[in-house]
């Protein structure tokens, strides 16, 4: 007797071991990951329902219902229920837009399409400021405008039934996605706590081995270190998903934000805590075994948060944490009871001693800088696995806002709509709408992304292959059938497959996310008629060359330049140091670390999947920015406290002036932080006073990171020039 547990056993068998070879490129369609399967099913019946709906309720466009059903659908609930509400409420606005538009300019071409490039060409820019799918919400205001004048322009007297038409049929699609995904979602609350839990425990796993390798002074620290910044404003932005499927009183999310923030600033700080273990080489023999100490915490700690759900571990490891910041203290206070001993005894001979001293409290002071933001990694961590309930805690990380990418984001979205609007009126095609609308479509869909051609690549790849299945399903398949059962018998596997290629790793997500949004489009389905060829031939050339063409206005106006886009950075990352240096710019330490962070994740980007020897110069010297921009603040913070003797505050106002007036190649940054260095170093063995002598120590900490990071990335400062490695061949320039 066969068990029915037999095709299950198969099918599992068949999936692990498809799966164990990763070059496999069908893996996702033969042997797909149960909840990918899921996923495309659910979504494929929520499409049908929707469409279903739509036809029984006589819609003029049905098919925009089931599309809407694919817009919307996401790989977690969050990202769904944040799309659907960004989606509606775009939708909403932007039919009112569309309206008001086509009241505004009746009949009159002219005006309509400059007026509406401005319309849609704004949101686009105000877009570029605003993260997820915020951004979205005012891409979609646009072309949605945009749709429903294109739509009316031949019955301005239907405008207001076409945006209610458009509006209904998004609601629709909307509702049936939601309904449908919350049914299939059960311990909603429990996944999302359990994913953010893996987000961070993945994120501090990341930083544990990084500054480990920086303890060690291991050649690998500094680029695990990088690519882990470079990945954490990404990892921040995916917590508002957790958040929405938290629930609306819950604070996880702004504790999950703090910690990846707490995250990068433990990475600054096991940089600079390694350059100065290098100024001090040897290091003292007991700091070197606290090293060990902490090296031994940080192999552990990882594995134990992991195997632990109770969060005793964490708890323990903040007691262990706690415990090793205040040895380190001590040994700071140790060694300045032993200076002042020796400061009083004020004999030659101990000089070097007291130096020696000096050094060590610079060391154990950036030690416990470093152990204190691993116990706030630590302390937000369990705040996110255990909310309270009178917990007010917020924690936003604001977007730097790019006033010339978002000005270059408009004008690519102003100038396709022109040159759509222009196209249709010059040629006087019957379906130049349809083009024209899809142009608009693509190029403010994909305006706000920093590399539009290559984030579209994948949009048109889908509609190709919507139109291929299209084709087949409208002159093989449908012409045989008459019902709508039959109709959804045919539409079934085509999408099933985009469903199951949405949720694919690589770059055929995109594709297949455009293939599922046009397939039903293309497809035409209608309660009493079907696609006939003439319109087919008509609709569906229209749309593939309406997305060509707006990514072919992406190559020609404004186009992206990733190489210039670097050096904008670059110049941006120096300006903003200048500024700082003249205190006409302040952050807090985590505003500062955070903008760092957007910057290394930018840069990453840019560099696509082959990063070459200059992507990796300009990350090493984009950290070497953001360690430079901590020990600017660190300096006017010792300003502040207005303790230091006139002379001593000049040393420092100098070298602050001398890093505001950088220009070209120079080395005066490195000088004049060796000369501060060189007086404020007698004058902190000789201070007498501890608060001045603390300040001073902080201060020749801080002198001490910016020699070193001023001498060794002099070049990267350097904004008169493109940036050169030494020795590299031409076309590393950049």
């Amino acid at each position: 007797m066969v068990s029915f547990s037999f095709p299950l056993q198969w099918y599992r068998g068949l999936h692990a071991k498809i799966h164990s070879g990763s070059s496999f490129p069908l893996a996702w369609l033969i042997a797909p990951a149960p909840a990918d399967l899921g996923f495309a099913l659910r979504t494929t019946v929520a499409a049908f329902i929707a469409l279903s709906l739509a036809l029984w309720m006589e819609m003029d466009s049905p098919q925009w219902a089931a599309m809407t059903t694919w817009i919307v659908a996401q790989n977690s609930r969050g990202q769904s229920l944040s799309k659907a509400k960004w989606r509606l409420i775009g939708t909403c606005i932007g039919a009112v837009a569309g309206v008001a538009f086509l009241a505004a300019f009746p009949q009159e071409p002219g005006l309509v399409f400059p007026f509406l490039a401005i319309w849609a060409g704004g949101c686009c820019a105000i877009a570029t400021f605003l993260r997820n799918f915020r951004s979205y919400a005012l891409v979609l205001v646009s072309f949605t405008t945009t749709i429903i004048v294109l739509s009316a322009a031949n019955q301005p007297d239907n405008v207001f039934m076409i945006a209610l038409s458009r509006t209904t049929y998004i609601t629709l699609g909307i509702v049936c996605e939601s309904l449908l995904a919350a049914l299939f979602a059960p311990r909603l609350e429990h996944v999302a706590q359990q994913e953010m839990r893996e987000r961070l425990l993945g994120a501090l796993q990341g930083a544990c081995a990084g500054v480990q390798g920086l303890l060690r002074n291991q050649p690998d620290g500094l680029l695990r270190s990088r690519a882990l910044l470079g990945s954490i404003p990404s990892l921040a932005d995916q917590t508002e998903f957790s958040e929405i499927e938290m629930g609306p009183h819950n604070h996880a999310g702004d504790h999950a934000r703090a910690s990846l923030n707490a995250v990068s600033a433990f990475l600054a700080r096991g940089i600079t805590l390694n350059i100065h273990m290098q100024a001090a080489a040897p290091v003292p023999a007991d700091f070197q075994q606290a090293i060990d100490d902490i090296c031994a915490l940080l192999t552990s700690l990882p594995t134990e948060l992991e195997q632990d759900a109770t969060l005793t571990a964490a708890a323990r490891a903040r007691a262990q944490i706690r415990l090793y910041r205040t040895r380190s203290q001590q040994r700071g206070i140790e060694r300045l009871v032993r200076f002042q001993i020796l400061q009083q005894q004020d004999f030659p001979s101990t000089q070097q001693q007291r130096r020696d001293l000096l050094e060590g409290r610079i060391l154990e002071s950036a030690l416990a800088k470093l152990l204190m933001e691993l116990d706030l990694v630590l302390e937000h961590f369990i705040a996110t696995q255990m909310p309270k309930r009178a917990d007010h805690f917020r924690f936003d990380r604001s977007p730097e806002k790019d006033v010339l990418l978002a000005t270059n984001n408009g004008i690519r979205s102003a100038a396709a709509i022109c040159a759509g609007g222009l196209l249709w009126e010059v040629t006087a095609w019957p379906d130049g709408s349809t083009l024209a609308m899809f142009v608009a479509v693509t190029t403010t869909r994909f305006s706000s992304f920093e590399d539009p051609v290559h984030a579209a690549s994948g949009f048109f790849r889908g509609a190709v292959w919507a139109a291929v299945i299209s084709f087949i399903l409208s002159f093989v398949v449908l012409p045989q059938q008459s019902g709508v059962e039959t109709l959804l018998a045919s539409l079934f596997f085509p999408m099933l497959v985009g469903g199951l290629a949405l949720r694919a790793p690589g770059s055929i997500a995109g594709t297949a996310a455009a293939y599922n949004n046009f397939l039903p489009f293309m497809v035409g389905p209608a309660n009493h008629t079907r696609m006939d060829e003439i319109t087919w031939f008509n609709t569906t050339p229209a749309v593939v060359l309406g997305i060509g063409l707006g990514i072919w206005a992406f190559r020609l106006v404004l186009p992206f330049d990733p190489a210039g886009e670097r050096w904008r950075l670059r110049r941006r990352m120096v300006r903003d140091l200048r500024l700082m240096a003249k205190g006409r710019l302040t952050f807090t330490s985590a505003q500062w670390i955070a903008r760092s962070g957007d910057r290394l994740a930018q840069i990453i980007r840019h560099a696509g999947t082959h990063p070459n020897a200059l992507v990796e110069a300009y990350l090493t010297g984009a950290m070497s920015a953001m360690t430079t921009g901590l020990l600017i603040l660190r300096l006017h913070n010792v300003l502040s406290h207005k303790l230091l003797s006139a002379n001593q505050h000049q040393q420092i106002t100098h070298v602050l002036e001398t890093i505001s007036h950088i220009k070209g190649y120079t080395q005066a940054p490195a000088l004049a932080s060796a000369q501060a260095m060189q007086a404020l170093l007698p004058a902190a063995m000789a201070e007498r006073n501890l608060s001045q002598q603390i300040d001073l120590v902080r201060a020749i900490g801080a002198l001490e990171v910016l020699r070193h990071e001023f001498t060794a990335h002099a070049t990267f400062m350097d904004v008169t020039r493109r940036f050169h490695l030494t020795n590299a061949p031409d076309q590393l320039a950049a």
